[in-house]
């Protein structure tokens, strides 16, 4: 449903950051990339936007490029403190307020859907790292056989040790699946696990209890919870 970016029809593209439903009170709109931000509503929803980003300049610079990203992040974090919101990708622009209000007239039931259904619900990021198996040196002095047996042992240690990692994994993994039903697990580095849920606000105590719980029960991971985020993964 996000506007789509036509780069070549775009003489002075209006930059979109999310869309909203159309306050009662006054919101309060935070700096965008370069200038401050603007509301367009249309019957009962509204867009936060930007007039005059220019994206072909940002992605030559690849320093300024990072700062954008982050700012559209921090955008859309702070108007997410005062409404609910469905978050649009870094980049998205459109050709000029017209387009934009005609957008919102056409799709402006659907967004008013999805936005009832999320507008008591936020994201957490929920992210394991597996901590390293680290295991005792070898005693000094062993030779022949002694050392070979005493090498061995110290495999079959890490390999047990790897395993039970694994299992542990499975059971945290396995329990969130059942807990929550709106659940992402994201693609993940090596040695870390990402998983995103989408849970009502009155729950999040319950998920950090959890969390402090399975904290106390790991050996092999540790968890770390992020903040209460916008919808980003379940729009």
């Amino acid at each position: 449903m996000s506007p789509e970016l036509t780069p070549g029809l775009i003489q002075e593209p209006i930059y979109l950051y999310s869309i909203c439903p159309r306050p009662l009170q006054p919101l309060p709109l935070p700096l965008g990339l370069a200038a401050p931000t603007q509301l367009i509503t249309v019957d009962n929803v509204a867009a936060v936007v930007e007039t005059g980003v220019d994206l072909q300049t940002l992605q030559t610079d690849e320093p300024r490029l990072l700062n954008a990203v982050l700012s559209h992040d921090r955008v859309i974090c702070e108007l997410f403190q005062h409404t609910p919101l469905l978050p649009l990708r870094f980049g998205t622009q459109i050709a000029s307020i017209e387009h934009l209000k005609a957008h919102l007239a056409s799709q402006g039931a659907d967004y008013a859907d999805k936005l009832a259904i999320l507008g008591h619900q936020v994201e957490y990021q929920l992210k394991l790292i597996a901590q390293a198996v680290e295991l005792p040196a070898l005693a000094p002095g062993l030779t022949g056989r002694d050392y070979f047996l005493a090498k061995k042992q110290r495999l079959q240690d890490q390999t047990a040790a790897q395993e039970q990692q694994r299992l542990e994994l499975d059971q945290v993994l396995d329990h969130l699946h059942t807990l929550y039903e709106n659940y992402i697990e994201a693609e993940s580095p090596a040695g870390e696990a990402r998983v995103y849920l989408l849970i009502d606000r009155a729950a999040a105590e319950g998920l950090v209890q959890w969390v402090e719980e399975w904290r106390s029960q790991l050996t092999h991971w540790s968890i770390v919870l992020s903040e209460a985020l916008p919808p980003y993964h379940f729009v």
